[in-house]
Parts: structure tokens; C-alpha cells; sequence
């Protein structure tokens, strides 16, 4: 096996390493033995992944000497509720797991942030590790520390920040995803490349094609790069006090509001992709891009177009949705919007008229 990437990501709270490579899950075993952590682990993992992946994870997991409980979850949104946490919470205490345990958890976003969620406040806190399987959980939600539920309609309402003791994440599993959630995580990598300079947009732009035929090398330095980029944003802002760390949330205020408006039906990153298109249609409408910025900013996540088709929505119902997005102020909605590559700008305000503009031209794109 090649040496495997890493990238440390710095917290004030604890540094701890994301490895980056192919066919690397057999490290699992020496790693926990490594970083000294226990020996009884409690798996929470994607019940399509146990499906398709129960060879490869048993071989590695038989490796513990110490106790082994499989907790198997059909990933949705609707599983990150209080209910599915009390289930944890249930099971492990019925199986007798106390502070000397291990939560594994494997699988994508979902997955991650409620066994993230339930690893910080069982026993005040047990030692997490993740191992990403969706090309969105290994760019975004495995790293940083965020975890979360959903309460009501609204999205990652009750939550924690609680860092891993590490991440593997292993390249092969973006082979075996199906279509929809493969171009689900290319939501969050797009993201990512407004946020530097624009060579990495650049750079995804004119290789759109190696993304969408899963070319495995530049699909590893894709994910190197964006890992990179957000463990930096963490470090200087990982419980987002300053504000650094909102700049992450660019596209995500309308894309919380498309999802609950479609029951979840449409996937996170699908929404992120719609949610960016939004966002750049608004950060025009208030001035801070001009119509030539508009046209070459736009140009990438058009691309994907066709995937990210929206079902005809009603402005006044994703208004009352933005309503509930818990990076409002005062009750007001406010967003992430963008002056340049590298430029975001955050917790700016927009009245109705301008929002109501930005998702008419969104409507216009993709319905």
C-alpha cells in the first residue's frame, strides 16, 4: 500500500489527522492501537455500506480483540432526529458500553452527524472516529467537528462541535456510489473553489470530465485539496466565534431551505448546487459582483444542470423556510454571498424583494 496522504487538522481543543488514500481500511486496527484508543468499539454504519462493503469491513474489524456491537442505519435526513439518538443512546447503555468505548462511525453526512452527535454527549463524551464513504462526508461533514439533528423543519437545529480522534478516508468507496450521490458530493467540492483563488474553479471547470468519470487520481488530489482548505478554516475558527468559518456556509442558507421545502427529497449536495446559484444571483442583485463576474462564477455549476433539476417551489414557502435557518439575526434571514474569488462575505442582510429576484432567476435555471 502507497504511504497515505495527511492532512492535521489544528483545533484549540486537540490537532488530530484526516488520511487520504486507496485500499487503506486494513490501517484501521493499528491506527486505534496507535493513538491508544479502546479496544470495545460500538459501529454505527450505513446500511447499504454493511451491505456492499460487509467483506471488506468484517476482515479489518476482526481484527479487535475487545468488544464489537453493529449498529446498522438506513442513511436519510430523517435519521438524524432525537429518536435515532436515543436509540444509540439506548443500545449502548444496554450493552453495557461505558466511557472506555470507541464509536465508529461509517457511512456519509448523515451517518456522521448523529453518531458525531452521540459520541459527544454519551457519558459527557467518548472518542470518535470517522471513516467517510460519500465523496461529500470525506470534502465536508467529517471534518471540523460539527454535528447535528434535525428539530422540526429546521436543519442541524440541536448540535455540538466535538472533534474526532481521526478520519481515514478511503478513495475506493467513491467507485461503488451510485450517480445521484456522487454528483451530491461534487456540490461541496464547487463550494470549496470560490472560497481561494480562482485556480482551483479553474481547474474544475476545464476538468469537469474527470470528476464525472470518477478519474481516481484527480479525484484524490480534489479531495486532498479541499480537505486542506477547510482543516485551514477550522483552525482559525472552529466553533465559527470570529466568523471565518461561515464562509463555509456559502450556497447554504437557500440550500437548508430547498431541502426542507422538498422533504428531503432532493440530497444536500444537490441543494448545495441550486443553493450557490441562488447565492450568486443575490450577491448581484445587492451589487457586490457584476453581470461579467455573474456569467463566469455561474458557468460551473450549470454544468451539472441536468442533475440538480429542481421541482417547481413557492417563493413565499422557502422565504418562511429561510426563516428558520439558525444563522439568522433577529429573525431576519442573512447569507453567505461572494465579491470575488476568495472574497466572501458574510451575515449579509437582503429584503424580500431581493430574495424573492435571486430565487425567480434560480426558478428560471433549474425548474
Amino acid at each position: 500500500m502507497k504511504e497515505l496522504k495527511k492532512v492535521i487538522v489544528h483545533t484549540k481543543i486537540k490537532s488530530y489527522p484526516v488520511f487520504i488514500g486507496a485500499d487503506n481500511l486494513k490501517s484501521l486496527p493499528g491506527l486505534i492501537k496507535k493513538y491508544n484508543l479502546p479496544k470495545r468499539v460500538f459501529i454505527i454504519i450505513d446500511r447499504k455500506v454493511e451491505l456492499f462493503h460487509a467483506k471488506s469491513f468484517k476482515k479489518v474489524l476482526n481484527v479487535f480483540t475487545g468488544k464489537k456491537y453493529f449498529l446498522s442505519l438506513t442513511s436519510s435526513e430523517r435519521i438524524k432526529s432525537l429518536r435515532t439518538a436515543q436509540n444509540i443512546f439506548t443500545k449502548l447503555s444496554d450493552q453495557n458500553f461505558s466511557r472506555d468505548t470507541l464509536i465508529l462511525a461509517i457511512g456519509g453526512g448523515t451517518i456522521g452527524d448523529v453518531a458525531g452527535f452521540a459520541a459527544s454527549t454519551y457519558m459527557r463524551g467518548v472518542p470518535l472516529v470517522h471513516v467517510p464513504t460519500t465523496l461529500l462526508s470525506a470534502v465536508d461533514s467529517s471534518i471540523g467537528g460539527k454535528t447535528g439533528i434535525n428539530f422540526g423543519e429546521a436543519k442541524n437545529l440541536v448540535g455540538t462541535f466535538y472533534q474526532p480522534e481521526f478520519v481515514i478516508t478511503n478513495t475506493n468507496f467513491f467507485n461503488s456510489l451510485p450517480d445521484k450521490e456522487f454528483i451530491s458530493g461534487l456540490g461541496e467540492i464547487i463550494k470549496y473553489s470560490y472560497l481561494t483563488d480562482g485556480e482551483f474553479y479553474s481547474d474544475l471547470l476545464s476538468k469537469q470530465n474527470l470528476l464525472l468519470n470518477r478519474d481516481l487520481d484527480y479525484l484524490k488530489k480534489v479531495v486532498y485539496e479541499c480537505i486542506k482548505l477547510k482543516s485551514a478554516i477550522v483552525a482559525k475558527d472552529e466553533k465559527e466565534i470570529i466568523g471565518i468559518r461561515k464562509i463555509l456556509n456559502f450556497g447554504h442558507t437557500f440550500a437548508h431551505a430547498f431541502e426542507s421545502n422538498s422533504a428531503y427529497r432532493i440530497s444536500h449536495g444537490k441543494a448545495v448546487m441550486a443553493g450557490i446559484i441562488s447565492a450568486l444571483f443575490l450577491s448581484f442583485k445587492k451589487g457586490l459582483i457584476n453581470s461579467q463576474q455573474l456569467e463566469q462564477m455561474i458557468k460551473l455549476p450549470l454544468k451539472f444542470r441536468s442533475s440538480i433539476r429542481l421541482k417547481d417551489f413557492d417563493e413565499k414557502e422557502i422565504f418562511r423556510l429561510l426563516s428558520y435557518d439558525k444563522k439568522n439575526k433577529q429573525g431576519m434571514p442573512t447569507f453567505v454571498l461572494i465579491k470575488d474569488y476568495g472574497e466572501i462575505l458574510i451575515d449579509v442582510n437582503a429584503n424580500r424583494k431581493e430574495i424573492q429576484w435571486a430565487l425567480n432567476k434560480t426558478r428560471k435555471e433549474l425548474v
